[in-house]
């Protein structure tokens, strides 16, 4: 049986990254590969498996790639993967030297002003055999940073088929910190603050898991008082039941980004945008990053908080979920296509 190696350095948060990572080594388990992280804790893999509802039968470990890894061990980095016969490596904004039968790498971030095109990462480059991304966004970006031809593979997303009433929820899903990409939660609170004046009997619920107690708290304090719910580290079965009974959905990462400067600031992708949808939620996004490419329409774009407020306000007294649903193509972000397109890269 093939030996396949997942190296990320993040194992132990829970982001787009991780989601796709597992992602990958599911479908390679799924194709008859023995499946290896570079991490040093089974438990921490198989709760981040479960969280995210990404099946895996017996993930393995070998903790010396992590260890390599951290240490920035290049020559030994080569030598421990000729073991393997597919590795996929989660970059870092850097481009490793692997020795696997086959290399890909997964480039998550439109990484910029890394000096992409060194002479060291020129050599490096022969022994990958594919750079993925996961959206047109992205690949513009590293592309011209790193003088690559990368391929795009768009995250798997998990179609949200629980049904339930829809109710008078807003709906926000992403990861409570202060991160590259920040979910920007407070921009959030603070326009439900002023709408919640406007419209009685509607609710915003924040879900997420938590890497940073402190920012958690300093959103929580900055709510009080306001009809707005905290589902922190909610299970995949409770984040579908909140998709199934929410009628609007808001995102606002890449808020008052300039995306030609700081893409690494917007959002990448935005798989919580496509699992909205697919639940029925219509979607109120910042058109910078990924994000542009899921919601075409400009009518559920806003870039300042008063469009978002007047908006939202407007969707409220005239949903018309029909029009604007079915303008929204998620068949290209399935978990059927990303298995069917990773498979090709493979052979």
């Amino acid at each position: 049986m093939k030996k396949a190696l997942i190296v990320s350095p993040y194992l132990d948060h829970l982001g787009g990254g991780e989601r796709y990572m597992l992602s990958v080594a599911s479908v390679l388990e799924s194709l008859g590969h023995d499946i290896y992280f570079s991490w040093d804790n089974l438990e921490e893999i198989e709760k981040l498996s479960s969280m995210l509802g990404i099946p895996l039968k017996n993930p393995r470990l070998d903790s010396k790639i992590k260890e390599l890894y951290f240490k920035g061990h290049t020559i030994a980095m080569f030598q421990a993967t000729k073991v393997y016969d597919l590795v996929v490596y989660l970059s870092d904004g850097s481009i490793p030297l692997l020795g696997g039968k086959r290399n890909i790498i997964h480039m998550q971030v439109p990484f910029h002003g890394v000096h992409g095109k060194s002479w060291k990462n020129q050599l490096k480059k022969r022994f990958i055999h594919h750079v993925i991304v996961n959206s047109h966004f992205t690949k513009e970006v590293v592309d011209k940073e790193y003088d690559l031809n990368s391929t795009i593979l768009y995250p798997p997303v998990k179609i949200i088929t629980c049904t339930a009433p829809k109710e008078n929820i807003i709906l926000s899903v992403g990861r409570f910190e202060p991160s590259l990409n920040a979910k920007k939660q407070d921009v959030l609170i603070d326009v439900f603050r002023v709408l919640s004046r406007q419209l009685a009997g509607w609710k915003l619920v924040l879900v997420g898991a938590s890497s940073s107690d402190d920012w958690l708290k300093q959103l929580q304090t900055r709510a009080l008082g306001l009809p707005v719910e905290f589902a922190v580290n909610a299970s995949y079965d409770k984040l579908c039941e909140l998709y199934a009974r929410s009628s609007i959905y808001w995102h606002a990462a890449g808020y008052g980004i300039d995306e030609d400067k700081n893409p690494e600031l917007t959002e990448h992708f935005g798989i919580s945008i496509v699992e909205a949808v697919s639940a029925g939620c219509i979607p109120l996004v910042v058109p910078r990053g990924g994000q542009g490419e899921i919601v075409t329409n400009s009518d559920l774009h806003w870039v300042t908080k008063e469009e978002l407020l007047d908006k939202t306000l407007a969707l409220i007294a005239n949903i018309d979920k029909a029009k604007y649903l079915t303008e929204i193509k998620i068949d290209a972000y399935t978990d059927t296509t990303f298995a069917a397109d990773l498979a090709k890269l493979i052979v």
